[in-house]
């Protein structure tokens, strides 16, 4: 990844930035990932690029204490510090820092493995693969492409190189040797009347898609929705 594109990422690609929406993002983490996390507190959990850092402030307030956030946009960086995230740190390229960096017992990706240029997501997959402890695990939040809001989410952003669906995903963590591979969609929860709207739009989505893969004789996507995650271990 080119670091001059990330040098001003937050300041040309994000309008609002605030604490509302930064508890909204942990909200949202806590309803998807909770059970995922390492049931001991003290293991050691890597967040790439932690952006503006609510992964790290969910993490904080989980309980957990031994976890690092690295970016390549000093602006990210910045936002976090500024914010009074202290575990965070500045790297100039992702292959460099996995090569020297310590093992971790989980490795994180939110919305970043869509940034890596194709012919460098396989072999910076084996580099984080290589820096999980015996058992650890790693967790990728990306876009999904197979949702109607599939080509927005993959050229909305100038700085996107890749998309996914939840086979391509898998076909990735199997390419590099992962093992319990599981994909889930990134759920919203269904308390108020606009999140509703979006998971009843969804229904209409799949059975749609499920209509044109009859006619094609193939299988339609299990999942619909705009996020996707996948879980998977060492």
């Amino acid at each position: 990844m080119s670091q001059s594109l990330y040098k001003n990422f937050l300041s040309v690609g994000f309008e609002q930035l605030n604490a509302k929406a930064d508890q909204h993002i942990i909200k949202l983490y806590k309803y998807n990932y909770n059970k995922y996390l390492p049931k001991n507190k003290q293991a050691k959990i890597l967040d790439i690029g932690c952006g503006m850092g609510q992964f790290l402030q969910f993490l904080a307030g989980q309980g957990y204490d031994n976890y690092l956030g690295v970016d390549i946009s000093p602006e990210s960086v910045k936002y976090c510090q500024d914010k009074g995230i202290e575990k965070v740190r500045l790297i100039e390229d992702l292959v460099d820092y996995l090569i020297a960096c310590p093992l971790f017992d989980l490795i994180v990706l939110n919305d970043v493995i869509e940034h890596i240029p194709k012919s460098e997501i396989i072999p910076t997959m084996n580099r984080i693969y290589q820096k999980l402890n015996p058992g650890g695990s790693i967790i990728i939040k990306t876009g999904n492409m197979a949702s109607l809001a599939g080509l927005r989410i993959r050229y909305n952003d100038f700085t996107h190189e890749a998309g996914f669906t939840e086979y391509s995903l898998s076909q990735v963590l199997k390419f590099c040797k992962f093992r319990g591979i599981i994909i889930n969609p990134y759920l919203f929860p269904k308390n108020s009347p606009t999140r509703m709207i979006r998971f009843l739009g969804q229904k209409l989505v799949h059975a749609w898609w499920k209509l044109i893969y009859f006619l094609e004789f193939t299988d339609p996507p299990k999942i619909v929705d705009e996020l996707i995650f996948a879980v998977s271990r060492k």
